[in-house]
């Protein structure tokens, strides 16, 4: 549906989009995930017709639109935050933009109780900004981008004020709304679990440049740039490879054998743990769903992810062996 074709966009000289192009597929949620000044503000907006890019082209259904004001896209955008108006009630701020439509009043009725009901807000429609919290205004923010039925959906951060539950219950949201209505949405974020959880195609925006794009399991385990791999916080190694045999800077043979240098990047949950004396535990940190081991291995940093149960198998100070797997 949307097809980007070398996008640059220059602020004050700084080079912030660096001929970006990719297509967006339709009726998918496509995440573009990135550190803050990747450029995916600067995208949305350029997308959504907010910003003209100073080269290249937006194509929505093979027409361009580079040229085209946000009205005539027919897409909504919902931004960090959620910008309603403070003396309108949330029905009216549903309705805000059904107004200049000029429906009827049974069609915009019918389209806002339809909108208020698929986020579960039908029950504050009487209620004023003020009255309501974080994660509601949010879904009437939500609720009055969808009123108008676009083709696009852009969602810039718009989840990164709340607190983590209900961040999380939103991502849940945002998937059921998306497939319940099949519009396409674009999802800006530089939130990881957000970006894998919504996803259905990722694009990985780095200083201005696409690095990694496709299915988010694949980019997030076999990232084919550094730039990912760091960003991601995979173990970047170097290692020794020997007749397509890779040997790891831990391994007996490293001082003995001459190799092909070269870096590979290894997601810390494809790093197993056993009972040895290659490795020594620096450090063990607890995450919510999992348990994160910092080893040092003859001179090299290495992490490891592992079940919360098998923790207590690790302790400071305690020697482990490392065995890598899905190496390419």
């Amino acid at each position: 549906m949307i097809v980007l074709e070398n996008i640059v966009k220059v602020f004050d000289g700084d080079r912030v989009l660096d001929g970006v192009s990719a297509k967006i597929p339709e009726g998918k949620i496509t995440v573009i995930l990135g550190p803050s000044g990747a450029g995916k503000t600067t995208l949305l907006r350029i997308i959504a017709g907010l910003l003209k890019p100073d080269k290249g082209r937006v194509l929505i259904n093979g027409r361009d639109v580079s040229d085209e004001p946000p009205w005539r896209r027919r897409v909504s955008m919902v931004f960090q935050q959620p910008a309603l108006l403070p003396h309108l009630n949330a029905w009216d701020n549903i309705a805000f933009g059904l107004e200049a439509m000029e429906l009827s009043k049974k069609e915009i009725r019918e389209r806002v109780l339809w909108a208020s009901k698929l986020l579960h807000v039908d029950h504050l429609l009487e209620r004023f900004p003020d009255q309501l919290s974080g994660g509601e205004q949010q879904r009437i923010a939500l609720a009055r981008a969808l009123v108008t039925k676009p083709r696009i959906l852009l969602l810039d951060e718009p989840l990164s004020n709340l607190d983590l539950a209900l961040r999380e219950e939103l991502r849940l949201e945002l998937r059921r709304v998306q497939r319940e209505t099949g519009i396409t949405f674009i999802h800006v974020t530089h939130d990881q679990d957000e970006a894998l959880e919504l996803a259905d195609y990722l694009i990985l925006l780095f200083k201005g440049r696409i690095v990694e794009e496709g299915d988010p399991l694949s980019v997030y385990e076999k990232p084919r740039t550094l730039e990912a791999g760091k960003f991601f916080g995979h173990n970047i190694i170097e290692v020794k490879e020997v007749d397509g045999k890779i040997v790891y800077p831990w391994d007996r043979e490293w001082g003995k054998v001459n190799g092909f240098l070269r870096k590979i990047i290894v997601p810390p949950h494809m790093v197993t743990l056993t009972h040895g004396n290659q490795c020594i535990v620096e450090d063990v940190l607890y995450r919510r769903n999992y348990c994160l081991i910092l080893l040092e291995c003859n001179g090299v940093r290495v992490k490891a992810s592992i079940p919360l149960l098998e923790a207590k198998n690790f302790r400071k100070g305690s020697r482990v062996n490392v065995v890598i797997g899905n190496v390419q």
